[in-house]
């Protein structure tokens, strides 16, 4: 099976925050999302992208609490067999003329390629009974608290 991706925009930041561009083909899709507080971004780690990245499946774990090696699938590393990672972002404004979201914060670089945007929908997207290993019990427990979290502490 072969897909085709397309790049719908790209992230800059700005001043407040950031804005994700979104290419003049695709602003008609905007229509609505305004209504919604979050959106899911999906994006591709262009710059982690390199043959070499797209391999390995098992390495030294990449957060200071634990020691363990980890799967892929068990990480948020951008080097993955797909580097395609994603993004809850809030939305400050989404200005469906001129094709631009702008969002406090997005854990991306500057001129991210975005192929996708999807509302965020608690009724699907948050799980109340969700669990993680125990090592990560310290971390937040919802996405208003990472803002303020010493993310820098946990990554080696």
């Amino acid at each position: 099976m072969n897909t085709t991706l397309k790049v719908i925009g790209s992230v800059r930041p700005f001043a407040e925050g950031f804005r994700i561009a979104i290419d003049k083909d695709y602003v008609p899709g905007l229509k609505g999302l305004a209504d919604f507080s979050h959106a899911i971004v999906l994006w591709i780690a262009h710059e982690a992208d390199n043959d070499g990245s797209r391999h390995p499946l098992v390495f030294p774990s990449p957060y200071t609490a634990t020691e363990k090696a980890v799967g892929v699938f068990a990480t948020r590393s951008p080097q993955r067999p797909n580097p395609v990672c994603f993004s809850i972002v809030r939305l400050l404004n989404v200005d469906e003329t001129a094709g631009v979201i702008t969002t406090p914060f997005i854990d991306t670089l500057s001129d991210t390629p975005v192929i996708d945007i999807k509302p965020y929908f608690p009724a699907s997207d948050l799980v109340r009974s969700a669990s993680v290993p125990r090592h990560f019990d310290h971390w937040p427990s919802c996405y208003e608290d990472s803002a303020s979290f010493s993310w820098g502490a946990e990554f080696r």
